[in-house]
């Protein structure tokens, strides 16, 4: 009679998992017979929960699942894979270098985040790559050019908020933040933060949850150093290894513009001929620059400095002291620049270089 029980339960459970359960039925079109694909959690390790063996192009895993959960699908063979929703019906993904998921609600949205922000990031390096190319166009050109972008990742931000916004009782609204905090301004980040319900702010994100509290740290620290903050003072030395204390530049000048950059940043060297410019119109004037570089090569640095006849003062201290100051104003991408008045007020943050030059000619000569 025990045993019969015993069977009957067997039977019931496995009925009630082809029911509530996940399938994934997947191609891997250039992967030899063979070929290991695993589910993995997302945390520090990857911990592996179950594998499939792919022949003919093609394998198949399944599972029970209860509640949704975010997971990693990943190769043996190769850097092929990414994330999927766990959840009940059939998951269909295709390997590969182009990782595609679908056949559920929660994947089939995650597929739309995903196709949006690859055809963003396209025409963004597209544009970048033309204004490395092209260093000598005019700001009505760069400004054609700036715009593209900006609408560029205004309709991938549309489509993020659009799936997002319905998601966010659920874990998924909760990861596309942890893969999308570079697009939000530190107010709109701490905005979509507040909304996350409070159950899925625990550690059911691992190494995805520590990601996203430090990227809140930094967005706090950026809000602390924003338009009409205080500047915060700091001491490294120059290139001529003097050491220089900011606020004694800041209060010898009427305006002081800080310069986060690096040598081995494209976009950062397109800046420097404006840099340059600005420099040279408006040291007379009453302006300061200081380039602050994150290097982490002193030749490398010293060999930028030359190059792009930056002839201000320049600071860097390669081991910590650079990647200090620029965690302190909460600094995500170089460049990034900011202008301080006398009494030390941050007047503008994270414009275009050529903007700088604009306000100022309005500030130094009224």
């Amino acid at each position: 009679m025990k045993k019969i029980a015993l069977i009957a339960l067997i039977l019931s459970t496995i009925t009630a998992c082809n029911t509530d359960g996940y399938k994934i039925k997947g191609k891997y079109p250039d992967a030899p017979d063979g070929t290991k694909v695993y589910i993995a959690r997302i945390d520090e390790n990857f911990t592996y929960t179950d594998s499939a063996m792919v022949k003919d192009g093609t394998f198949e895993l399944s599972g029970c699942t209860d509640s949704t959960n975010v997971r990693m699908l990943l190769s043996s063979i190769a850097i092929d894979g990414g994330p999927i929703i766990l959840e009940k019906g059939t998951i269909k993904v295709l390997f590969g270098k182009n990782f595609h998921r679908g056949g559920t609600p929660l994947n089939d949205n995650l597929e739309k985040f995903y196709a949006q922000r690859a055809k963003m990031h396209h025409k963004v390096k597209n544009i970048v790559d033309f204004l490395d190319e092209h260093i000598n166009i005019s700001n009505e050109q760069r400004d054609s050019l700036q715009h593209a972008m900006s609408e560029a990742k205004s309709d991938f931000v549309s489509t993020l908020q659009e799936v997002m916004g319905g998601n966010m009782n659920n874990l998924l609204g909760a990861f596309l933040i942890t893969q999308s905090e570079e697009y939000f301004t530190p107010e709109e980040f701490f905005s979509i933060m507040s909304q996350v319900p409070q159950h899925l702010r625990d550690k059911r994100f691992n190494a995805m949850y520590e990601r996203v509290s430090d990227v809140m740290a930094v967005k706090e620290r950026a809000l602390a150093t924003s338009i009409g903050k205080k500047y915060i003072n700091f001491e490294l030395p120059d290139n001529n290894g003097k050491q220089i204390l900011f606020s004694d530049i800041v209060k010898r000048h009427k305006y002081t513009l800080l310069d986060f950059w690096a040598s081995w940043c494209p976009p950062c060297r397109q800046e420097m001929p404006v840099i340059n410019e600005i420099y040279k119109k408006y040291r007379n004037k009453g302006l300061a620059v200081v380039s602050l570089s994150l290097d982490s090569n002193n030749d490398e640095w010293q060999e930028g400095i030359s190059t792009l006849d930056m002839q201000w003062t320049q600071l860097c201290e390669p081991k910590s002291g650079s990647a200090e100051v620029a965690s302190a104003y909460g600094i995500e991408k170089i460049p990034t620049t900011l202008l301080i008045d006398s009494e030390g007020k941050i007047i503008l943050r994270g414009v275009p270089a050529y903007r700088i030059a604009e306000s100022l000619d309005k500030l130094l000569n009224p």
